[in-house]
């Protein structure tokens, strides 16, 4: 079957396309197979950006805990609370990152449920991307940290300057040509420094500095890194709500675009950022 005889139809539409859901399966499959792509070496990274000596610590869209494991290395005495939208994210760190330190939570980043000027510092890992409303969720952020504290978060630059993901995204393309799911542009739609900083400097924030990155993440196989891309991430979800039987294809098509680009083997990836950093 080809790009040009796939007709999928158009089910209605289980779930809303802009809800990011992480299943049991695809937080599993997030942990294995997509960290190695974006989060092992950005979250090291994320954390090194940290100063001082926080107490407590607010981790936001902690997903399966890449940052957290991080913060425990770099701030053992520290009291880590780990927070996001998606409890089956939660559910997987909690079995990766033991610490009596770590209060692993569920939590909207739009209505934090803290206290005032409770944490000495927030970090946040390519989670503003997808909150719904960014002012809401960067004044909350402002009003739980402590006077004096320190903020740091990252988000991605663009798709054009990932090629990595431009490959699925151009894909998906081809296989639903009238009806692409959306999953793939969200993790790159802020990528303005200017809107970055206008977000920030409404929130309160000073002391706002922002830095264009350049990382390198890595998969062991070109199949590792289709699953990370159409099973590790809620694509999945937006996929089987169109047809279940396109995937196989999607996957097979996928697979041959990420050889031509980096071979059969384990391969590294170039990948590019923007780190982001104030204090209150």
């Amino acid at each position: 079957m080809t790009a040009s005889n796939i007709h999928p139809t158009k089910p209605k539409r289980a779930m809303s396309e802009n809800s990011i859901q992480f299943t049991a399966s695809i937080a599993e499959n997030y942990e294995k197979y997509l960290a190695p792509v974006f989060f092992i070496s950005t979250s090291k990274d994320l954390v090194s950006h940290l100063k001082g000596s926080p107490v407590k610590i607010l981790e936001i869209a902690a997903g399966t805990g890449q940052v957290t494991r991080n913060i425990v290395k770099v701030f053992p005495e520290a009291k880590i609370t780990a927070t996001d939208i998606n409890p089956g994210m939660l559910d997987v760190g909690k079995k990766i990152v033991p610490s009596g330190n770590i209060n692993w939570q569920a939590a909207d980043a739009c209505e934090l449920p803290f206290e005032d000027s409770s944490f000495d510092a927030i970090i946040c890992q390519f989670g503003v991307m997808f909150f719904p409303d960014k002012q809401k969720a960067m004044n909350e952020a402002f009003r739980v940290l402590k006077p004096g504290g320190q903020i740091v978060f990252n988000t991605w630059d663009s798709l054009e300057n990932n090629r990595i993901c431009m490959i699925p995204e151009e894909v998906i393309n081809r296989v639903f040509p009238d009806d692409p799911p959306p999953f793939y542009k969200i993790p790159f739609s802020m990528y303005d420094p200017a809107e970055i900083e206008a977000l920030m400097k409404t929130a309160g924030f000073s002391d706002i500095k922002i830095e264009n990155k350049r990382i390198e993440g890595y998969s062991e196989s070109p199949d590792n890194a289709v699953t990370a891309f159409t099973e590790g991430n809620p694509i999945y979800l937006q996929i089987m709500e169109r047809d279940p039987a396109i995937l196989p294809v999607f996957q097979k098509m996928l697979k041959e675009e990420l050889i031509k680009e980096f071979g059969p083997g384990r391969f590294t990836i170039p990948l590019s950022e923007f780190i982001a950093t104030a204090h209150k």
